[in-house]
């Protein structure tokens, strides 16, 4: 995991959080989709497939939070 400040890692605790809508700990394909739109982000749906494959290192099908501070701060 990227070397972030307590505040950095808190603020992403919290993104991750507001998009686990089942709160499991784990972001969903579908609530990878939700992320995506509320990013205003204009991705075709093959392509949204092809980004949360490439995030879900550990290929079980769900980002999980050190994925996804991975994913963030590699941008």
């Amino acid at each position: 995991m990227a070397r972030l400040s307590k505040e950095k890692l808190e603020e992403l605790r919290e993104d991750f959080a507001f998009n686990d809508a089942n709160e499991d700990g784990r972001i969903t394909f579908e609530e990878f989709c939700e992320f995506l739109t509320d990013l205003d982000a204009d991705v075709a749906p093959d392509e949204a497939l092809m980004g949360f494959y490439e995030i879900d290192k550990d290929g079980n099908g769900s980002i999980s939070f050190d994925e996804f501070v991975a994913w963030w701060t590699s941008k």
